[in-house]
């Protein structure tokens, strides 16, 4: 079966377009990558896509080399490491929205998720932080999936999401016809 969806997500890859290559910053990539993968995410009371889970933060900041997890604990404990020492704080969702609260070090932030899946969370802080010259969106990788990807690999990862779920209804009836064809041509 895990043959089959290889070869499914390859035909889909092949009829999907590939990520542009001028988006510039990574709230540009994030941007153009939302809205296709937004249908494909989960919201924060699915729990086990994000809790005791290692979230490695994603920047696209030239002078970022600092390893940065993030770890959102059962009961509300959220632990930061910053090249392994440790800041403890806790978080708590706020009602039935999909938002978070993080509180570390006195301060305390509000955040709407964007988007949730087993390798992603990506969260924006509540407000216009763009016109502020901060970074809108705050991008997380399951640290596995990582595997020291840079910032533009993460975004590609994470359009790929879109290109593996959204095979198009042209692409699969291409491929059906072409199919049709050579059995056609095979039984003759």
């Amino acid at each position: 079966m895990a043959f089959e969806f290889g070869f499914f997500n390859d035909i889909s890859r092949a009829f999907s377009p590939d990520l542009p290559r001028d988006l510039g910053t990574l709230d540009q990539h994030l941007d153009f990558i939302l809205p296709k993968v937004i249908p494909y995410g989960e919201d924060l009371r699915e729990e086990n896509f994000w809790i005791g889970k290692r979230w490695k933060e994603v920047r696209d900041d030239e002078g970022f080399h600092e390893a940065i997890l993030h770890i959102f604990n059962a009961g509300g404990e959220y632990l930061m490491s910053l090249d392994g020492n440790l800041i403890k704080g806790v978080w708590r969702k706020l009602g039935e929205y999909n938002t978070i609260i993080i509180e570390i070090a006195g301060r305390s932030e509000l955040f709407d998720l964007r988007f949730l899946n087993p390798d992603f969370m990506i969260l924006s802080k509540h407000g216009d932080q763009g016109r502020k010259g901060q970074r809108r969106f705050f991008c997380l990788i399951h640290e596995r999936s990582a595997r020291d990807l840079d910032w533009r690999n993460v975004m590609e990862k994470l359009f790929n999401v879109w290109r593996e779920n959204s095979l198009s209804l042209w692409a699969w009836l291409f491929f059906l016809g072409l199919l049709a064809i050579i059995v056609y041509l095979s039984v003759r």
